[in-house]
């Protein structure tokens, strides 16, 4: 056993994952003894945490002594590992995969030298320095590109700066949209409030879907005031109309932008079960 590597019981599961977790990302891996594909996933694992040389920690959770500790986390099935980063679950593989899976996985959260320059960057833009903050943002983007935080966080600052449309330009050309919740819900906030910014009141496109119902760029334009509004459920509601009458319209912004929405609102939330399973039975 390597000083990178813990087996943690629930005695010490608050200190050893929550805890690290604030300080680097920690990996935890849920098996069983009694589990080929758990014994065929724990050499690939070791092999991952020594090579990286602490910058990650790996638990392992014996879910046959600790079956409490994995119903807390919804683990049904073993193998399975999450990824806790300042205390939350944020990202997880059922099943044994591949090392370049696990790598991918941990490579959006682990510390890089373009970070120091990011962090950099946020202090000048707090201080006041907005221009010069997003310029060198502009840089790092193309400096680091495998670097998430760095596009994340330009979009974010330009979403201050009410420049929406390229906000949403720039996530919508970076893979992020396909592997981070976090970009899904900032395009799809994005792509709602430059479309407001540039719609006609919402009587005059009330007006006009009388005679035109299935205008795909009227009906976005309604959404978008929905979601100024509030109307979370309405605006569901129109976009589940535009992905039946034309899914692909504009890149399936309306796929996106209701993905956005069930993951702002939470799984929870009993709009997003209703309108979730809607969605399901309209494309069976």
């Amino acid at each position: 056993m390597s000083n990178y590597i813990l087996d943690v019981t629930a005695e010490n599961f608050k200190e050893a994952v929550l805890h690290n977790s604030h300080k680097g990302p920690v990996m935890v891996n849920y098996w069983a003894e009694n589990a080929g594909p758990c014994l065929r996933l724990w050499p690939v694992l070791e092999k991952l945490a020594n090579d990286y040389q602490g910058r990650f920690l790996l638990v392992n959770i014996d879910t046959n002594k600790d079956k409490q500790l994995a119903r807390d986390y919804g683990v049904n099935s073993v193998p399975t590992v999450k990824l806790f980063v300042n205390g939350e679950v944020v990202e997880q593989i059922h099943g044994y995969d591949s090392p370049d899976s696990f790598k991918k996985m941990l490579q959006k959260y682990l510390a890089r030298e373009s970070d120091k320059e990011l962090a950099a960057a946020v202090s000048l833009y707090q201080t006041g320095d907005k221009q010069a903050a997003i310029q060198q943002l502009n840089k790092l983007v193309f400096l680091d590109p495998e670097n998430p935080r760095i596009l994340l966080t330009l979009s974010k600052l330009l979403m201050r700066e009410e420049e929406y449309r390229q906000a949403y330009d720039l996530l919508q050309k970076s893979p992020l949209k396909f592997e981070s919740e976090e970009a899904v819900v900032l395009m799809a906030n994005a792509k709602f409030l430059s479309t407001a910014q540039q719609a006609p009141n919402l009587a005059e496109i009330e007006q006009q879907l009388t005679s035109t119902p299935g205008d795909q760029k009227l009906l976005f334009q309604l959404c978008s005031h929905q979601m100024m509004q509030s109307r979370f459920p309405d605006a569901m509601e129109t976009l589940l109309k535009m992905i039946r009458l034309d899914p692909a319209w504009q890149d399936s912004i309306a796929s996106l932008c209701l993905r956005g929405l069930f993951i702002m609102l939470g799984k929870d939330n009993p709009d997003v079960i209703k309108y979730r399973q809607k969605l399901i039975d309209q494309q069976s």
